[in-house]
Order: structure tokens, then C-alpha cells, then sequence
């Protein structure tokens, strides 16, 4: 192996930490961690979150590069390296209503540019108080502390991003024919500042607006609408001379309106970015269509609009600047043309354990790329075969490790061990939340949802690629094929239950009849025990059900004692247990304990059962409250995920881009 590059492995240390507990504790710790450089999957949101996009990125007057995820962590980077500086994770000042809340403010990153001069990125910060809207921003110092500006409450003004400290035009007033009305100031002091000079805009209603550096002229996004939110509404780009000479030019896209977040920011004073979404028939937009202008000609110079881009954010010098794609990845491209340069870290999108504390894992590195490697506790970083499409949305790896299974955008792929493909195979167009798992040395099967038939269950031969079709909805076990059934009574209750038939179909085993939408089992690794939740109603509280699991012999159906866990707060009733792994002895389960509702959640951490002793085993708190994440609209945030090592006796925990190995008893 050859040391990890930088760019990929900011960290991997051994941390040999001793946490105490009860007899019945987890007298590991954390083995040690490592922490790939660049911001989790997802962590930017897309145009098609309630709340719209999260974080941002800026400049500072040097040079370096800014960029802050929904999750909050904020990154200083050598933009002409990719290197990254600094690492820290924001916390809004206390003095802030909700500051500490679950769901509090959002916290969003730009650029402090008075006069055209960047001068430093702030963070805006917009929330609620006493169920009113407020905004404000904060700038951080060079030890750390947060400097905040005036709270304005009532929420933001209207026509161009919320730049609170830094507004140097507004719209002042619309006139009864719907032009609008524009004030420059020649300070971003709100107390100092005044009026230079006002223009007027052709009528339409202005979504974003900026004055250039030399403060001879503003740009602005107008969209023209014949009524409120037209689908076919027009956007021009207006840059308006001091004299009121007026330059309009019409941007692609139809039906764009303020919450798609169009912005336009100058270059120099002569060039313009555009940012303004793509939409897509039948779906909204996610993200924008990146646009160069000069100050003359009816079309850009260039356009990007693939690649799921958000943002364009130019330097200080004008010579390239960010964007961020697929909601995960900070790139950097360079204004002439809008090529490539190189992204600002990389986001791990899946990960699987290995032997001897290693983690196979999948990266969006940027450009539409991806790569396979494998990261380990001594700081080095392998890659698996060359480089990729990005987007792989799980990884699995055979009990020899001589086989990867990787899941990207309906297909799953079979590679070897130098990461060459083997088989691709395909999935149906409506699957989703898709698992993969070797069930043998020649058995794949991916689990996944497909609409409201609950889960569905394939397997393929490794060997030659072809689909199980003695296997279709059956998990291969042993010789047997475990099979689950489900009905809907006309009463309307739902029912499951569990069987096994052998290679012939023959009937071997098949459970009753019990209450429930579908069956929740997990095989062990070597297929010679399987681990089945069973949900058990607590007694007097209205939906809600405790986990039971029991440890059955997929080979005579017949079951051992039961243990139930219990699910915390039972006001909550969409808190629940979910089976996330069998270590290979049989014996401890692992679980997560989550909530949901379809727009909100939380992740309250890891729990681990012991079958054999009938006995939770009590966690430390870095695998219980430490892991602890609320998400959800607005709240773009990582969802810890945990399997067992393959020898069993360690964890790997992904957080993000973050990784950690924990002992087990």
C-alpha cells in the first residue's frame, strides 16, 4: 500500500480511550478513527428540499476557499491544491433564540465583498423566535469567537439574496406597472451608508441583483410573469448602466421564481456568472445552470447545466471559481471556459468493513468521478481499480474479500478484488433504498423497496451473472431459500409470516400467520442461523411496539428464547428499532433507533443485543447519544451507519466522511 494522499486522508489516528460501565458494558473503546477530507453525501441539499440548499461557499481576501455544509462543518482550503487548511464544526452563538435547539437556526455561508473588495466569507443565520422569523450573520474570529451583527426580525427583504451586512442595492419600491425601483448605497453599514444613486428595471420582479466592483453598474435576475407562479414565466438578465441604460438578455429556463434560488454575481467589471435551476418535466429543479456574460451579446459565452451543479462563486481575482455538485462535492473550474480544475475534498457515499481494522470505501471525488479504496487505521489509502463514475449508493464485500458488489443508479455491479467488473446487473426501475449482501461465495442478493409492495428480494449466480430465478423474493440460506409472505385481511390488518423451501420448491418449514407489514430478518454470515424482529405492542399505549428477537435455524424453522428491546420514548410513535448487522459468531445483533415522519427524523444511536445471554449489552456513549442526529427538511445531515468487522469482534462506524473502529466484548 502507498500512503493516503492528503487530499483524500486528512487524519487516522489511534486513540486508545478507556470508557468504563457495568458488568454488562462494552469494556472496549474506540480503536481509532480516520476522516477522509470533504463534506458528507448530500450535506449542500438540493432546490427540491423544502428548505432549499444548505451551506455555501465564499471567499477570503487571500484566496483560500470557504465551504459549509448543512451539517455545519465549515472548511478552509488551499483552492490552488485542494488541500484543506482548517476543519471546524459551527455552532450559532448562544445569545441566539433556538441556538441549541434540535431543529435551529440555518445557518448559510457568502461573501463579505463591500465595494466589489472581498473582505472575508460570514455566516447568515435565519430562524425563529416566538414563532416570528428572524435573520442576522456572525463573522468568526481569528480565535474562534463569534462576532454578530444586528438581529433584524420579520424575516428577509425581498428581491436578491439576504445579505445582511452586505446590501448595497435593494429594490426601493415597485411602480403601479410593475417596475421595480432600485437604491445603491455606498456603504454596507447600515447606519452610515447612503444612497448614491436609484434606477428603474423594466417591469417583472426582481430575484437577485448585485453591483459590479467599479460601481458604474447593477446586475439583475428579472423573471416576467403573467400571473403568480406561471410555469412559463421568462428570466432576463438586466445590467443597468448609472445613466439607466438598460441591457436586457433572456436566460434558458421558463417558470424560475425566488425560492429556486437564481443568483448573479460579478466577476469583474465586465463578466458575470449566472446560477439559475434547470427544470426538468414533471419533476422540480435540484440544481442550477451555470452561465458566463459579458457585458454585450445576447447569449452566454458558455453554459453548464448537467451535473446537478449549485452556486457560482467567482475570486477574488476572477479567475476561477465554486460550485458544488450532486449536493455533496466543492469543485473548483475556471471562469474562461468553466473547466474542471479539481474539487475540494471528496464524499464517501458507501462503506464496508474489512479484516484486520480496514473499511472499503466509495467516493464522489467530483467531475461526474468516483473512486473504490481502501482506508486503514495506519493512515493509507489503496484504490481499487481506476477511476469511476460517481453516485455508488452501497458497497458489499464476500466473506474471502475476493468480490465487491457495488449499487449505482439501478444496476448493480460485481467486481473483483482489483475492482475489475465482473457482471453488471439490473435492477427494476422502481427500486429503492437498495442493500446488498454476499448470501454465499456465489450467491448476491439485493434487498430493496419497490413502491408500496414492500420489500423485494433478487439474487445472481457471481459466478456466471445470471439472475436466481429459483430465488426471486427469497434469500438463499444454506441450501434453502427463506421466503416471506405478506397479506392484507378484509378487515384491513396486515399479516407476515417466514417459510423455507428447498431448491425444488418443496416446503421445509413455514411460520404462522402474525401481525405485521413484512417480515424483518438478517441471515448470519454464514448462513447457519438467522435473527428475526418481531414486533410486540406495549401494553396500554396506542402504536406502539417494543423489538423482539429471536434466533431461528433457517434449516427446521425451529426458534430460541426470545429478548425483547425496549424503544424509547413512547409518546414518539414513529421511534423504532432497525436490524443493521449479525457478527459472524452468531451470537450479537446490532440495531439502530431512529424516528421518522416523512419530513423530519432523528438517529438517537446504536443499541447491541447478546442471544446468547438474553441481554442487552450496554453501550458506551460515543455509539449511543454521541451518534445522535436530528435531520430532515432543512436539516441536511448524515446518518451514522454500523456493521460488524468480519472477524466479529470490532464495529466500524461511518459518520459521514468521519470513520471509527470500536471494540466488542
Amino acid at each position: 500500500m502507498k500512503p493516503l494522499p492528503r487530499p483524500w486522508l486528512l487524519a487516522a489516528t489511534l486513540a486508545c480511550a478507556s470508557l468504563t460501565g457495568t458488568a454488562s458494558a462494552l469494556q472496549g473503546a474506540a480503536v481509532g478513527t480516520a476522516l477522509i477530507p470533504g463534506h458528507a453525501a448530500d450535506t449542500f441539499d438540493t432546490l427540491n428540499s423544502p428548505a432549499g440548499f444548505a451551506g455555501g461557499l465564499a471567499w477570503g481576501p487571500d484566496g483560500t476557499a470557504y465551504t459549509l455544509d448543512g451539517a455545519r462543518v465549515l472548511y478552509r482550503w488551499n483552492a490552488q491544491t485542494g488541500q484543506p487548511l482548517s476543519r471546524r464544526v459551527l455552532t450559532p452563538p448562544a445569545s441566539l433564540p433556538d441556538a441549541k435547539a434540535n431543529f435551529g437556526p440555518r445557518l448559510r455561508l457568502d461573501s463579505f465583498r463591500p465595494q466589489g473588495a472581498v473582505r472575508g466569507p460570514y455566516i447568515r443565520v435565519s430562524g425563529y423566535r416566538r414563532g416570528q422569523p428572524y435573520t442576522t450573520a456572525f463573522t468568526l474570529t481569528a480565535d474562534g469567537r463569534s462576532v454578530i451583527g444586528s438581529l433584524g426580525y420579520g424575516g428577509a427583504q425581498a428581491g436578491g439574496r439576504d445579505r445582511t451586512w452586505t446590501r448595497l442595492a435593494q429594490v426601493e419600491s415597485v411602480t403601479t406597472d410593475g417596475r421595480a425601483r432600485l437604491v445603491l448605497y455606498d456603504s454596507s453599514d447600515a447606519q452610515e451608508r447612503r444612497p448614491t444613486f436609484r434606477l428603474t428595471l423594466p417591469a417583472g420582479r426582481v430575484l437577485d441583483m448585485e453591483p459590479s466592483p467599479d460601481g458604474t453598474r447593477v446586475a439583475a435576475l428579472r423573471s416576467v410573469e403573467r400571473r403568480d407562479y406561471d410555469p412559463n414565466a421568462v428570466l432576463y438578465l438586466d445590467v443597468v448602466t448609472r445613466e439607466g441604460r438598460v441591457t436586457s438578455r433572456r436566460v434558458t429556463g421558463v417558470g424560475i421564481g425566488r425560492n429556486d434560488e437564481p443568483q448573479v454575481r460579478w466577476v469583474n467589471a465586465e463578466q458575470l456568472l449566472t446560477a439559475t435551476p434547470v427544470h426538468t418535466p414533471g419533476s422540480s429543479a435540484e440544481g442550477h445552470r451555470v452561465s458566463l456574460w459579458g457585458l454585450t451579446g445576447q447569449r452566454a459565452r458558455w453554459e453548464l447545466g448537467a451535473g446537478n451543479l449549485r452556486d457560482a462563486v467567482p475570486s477574488p481575482d476572477g479567475q476561477v471559481f465554486l460550485t458544488v455538485r450532486d449536493g455533496s462535492v466543492p469543485e473548483v473550474r475556471r471562469v474562461s471556459d468553466g473547466v474542471f480544475l479539481r474539487s475540494l475534498g471528496a464524499a464517501v457515499t458507501a462503506s464496508a468493513p474489512l479484516s484486520r481494522s480496514r473499511a472499503l470505501l466509495a467516493l464522489d471525488t467530483g467531475n461526474g468521478q468516483g473512486e473504490l479504496g481502501i482506508a486503514t487505521l495506519g493512515g493509507r489509502w489503496q484504490r481499487v481499480g481506476g477511476q469511476g463514475l460517481a453516485g455508488v449508493a452501497a458497497l458489499a464485500v464476500s466473506r474471502d474479500e475476493r468480490q465487491i458488489a457495488t449499487v449505482r443508479r439501478g444496476q448493480v455491479a460485481v467486481l473483483d478484488h482489483s475492482g475489475r467488473t465482473l457482471h453488471t446487473l439490473t435492477l427494476p426501475p422502481t427500486a429503492d433504498r437498495v442493500e446488498v449482501r454476499f448470501a454465499d461465495a456465489r450467491t448476491l442478493v439485493a434487498r430493496f423497496e419497490e413502491g408500496s409492495e414492500g420489500w423485494r428480494l433478487l439474487s445472481w449466480d457471481t459466478g456466471t451473472g445470471q439472475l436466481r430465478r429459483d430465488a426471486l423474493d427469497a434469500w438463499p440460506v444454506d441450501r434453502l431459500l427463506l421466503r416471506a409472505e405478506t397479506r392484507r385481511l378484509s378487515s384491513g390488518v396486515s399479516q407476515s409470516r417466514l417459510g423455507a423451501t428447498d431448491q425444488r420448491g418443496q416446503q421445509v418449514w413455514q411460520d404462522a400467520w402474525r401481525a405485521g407489514m413484512r417480515v424483518t430478518f438478517l441471515p448470519s454470515p454464514d448462513g447457519r442461523a438467522v435473527v428475526r424482529g418481531l414486533p410486540r405492542p406495549v401494553r396500554g399505549v396506542a402504536y406502539r411496539s417494543d423489538l423482539a428477537l429471536q434466533r431461528l435455524d433457517p434449516r427446521t424453522g425451529q426458534t430460541g428464547p426470545e429478548l425483547t428491546l425496549r424503544v424509547g420514548d413512547l409518546r414518539d410513535v414513529y421511534r423504532g428499532l432497525r436490524l443493521l448487522d449479525y457478527a459472524a459468531d452468531r451470537r450479537f445483533v446490532l440495531l439502530g433507533e431512529g424516528t421518522g415522519d416523512g419530513c423530519g427524523g432523528a438517529f438517537y444511536g446504536l443499541r447491541l443485543a447478546d442471544l446468547e445471554t438474553r441481554r442487552e449489552v450496554k453501550l458506551p456513549a460515543g455509539l449511543t447519544s454521541g451518534l445522535t442526529r436530528f435531520l430532515g427538511c432543512g436539516q441536511p445531515v448524515p446518518v451514522p451507519t454500523a456493521a460488524f468487522t468480519p472477524e466479529g469482534k470490532e464495529l466500524l462506524v461511518r459518520d459521514g466522511n468521519a470513520l471509527s473502529w470500536w471494540t466488542r466484548p
